[in-house]
């Protein structure tokens, strides 16, 4: 439905990230010094992952509200919603993806290698994270309807405090590590990221606090689900 009647259909998951990646990764390139060619699929691996949570953390403050008629006329579990939203975007990031390696493939074909397969656990991981900051952000849009807007603001500065279009060791280099060590964001795109680029792996470190974050976030995401249930229909 969200692509009806659209020329190009869902291969707008796909044109919107590279083009933004090609965009912004021209312009840093420029300012940087480096070349667009590295640059390109740093960012393209970093927007995907970034959006696909922003973007999911965005729609889901409403899902209860636009999903009003089917929670007062049926019965059916109010965590479905997160559910959808969350599974639809992830599959919108698959197709990204897809693209990513596509494009990596012409840029960069000697990078390939076994590395890259470890992107799929990251992409598990990613989705429980995303899964329950959808169903926090549902339920506390939904007592408190002025949180949207917050969340919106605070996910467009997190997305210049998350190293996307800019590498850690600028910061590490100016001594503002903590930026993003703080950030849990950083360590759910560095999990996907990484192993994509097929360079090198995220650090086993960077693998435990993404997985500690990933159950912690969606265990209180399910909580949250089930302990109001029988409050969001009164709450529309």
């Amino acid at each position: 439905m969200k692509y009806r009647r659209s020329k190009l259909g869902v291969l707008w998951s796909v044109l919107t990230p590279l083009g933004l990646a090609a965009i912004v990764g021209g312009v840093y390139a420029i300012l940087f010094g480096t070349s667009p060619a590295s640059l390109i699929p740093l960012i393209f691996a970093s927007i995907n992952p970034w959006s696909f949570m922003s973007g999911t953390a965005d729609v889901s403050t409403g899902c209860f509200m636009s999903a009003e008629g089917y929670i007062k006329q049926s019965s059916v579990g109010t965590i479905i919603f997160p559910v959808r939203i969350t599974t639809t975007n992830f599959v919108n990031l698959m197709y990204s993806t897809l693209a990513f390696f596509t494009l990596y493939l012409i840029i960069n074909p000697d990078l390939f290698n076994w590395k890259m397969l470890m992107c799929i656990p990251g992409f598990v991981l990613m989705y429980a994270f995303t899964l329950g900051l959808a169903s926090i952000t549902s339920i506390v849009n939904l007592f408190f309807r002025d949180f949207a807007p917050i969340q919106s603001l605070m996910l467009q500065g997190l997305f210049y405090a998350t190293p996307i279009i800019y590498d850690t060791r600028i910061l590490d280099e100016k001594g503002y590590s903590i930026i993003y060590e703080m950030n849990p964001f950083y360590y759910m795109i560095e999990v996907v990221r990484r192993p994509m680029l097929g360079v090198e792996l995220p650090d086993i470190r960077c693998y435990i606090v993404a997985s500690v974050m990933s159950v912690i976030i969606c265990l209180i995401g399910i909580s949250m689900q089930v302990k109001y249930r029988n409050k969001i229909v009164f709450q529309l």
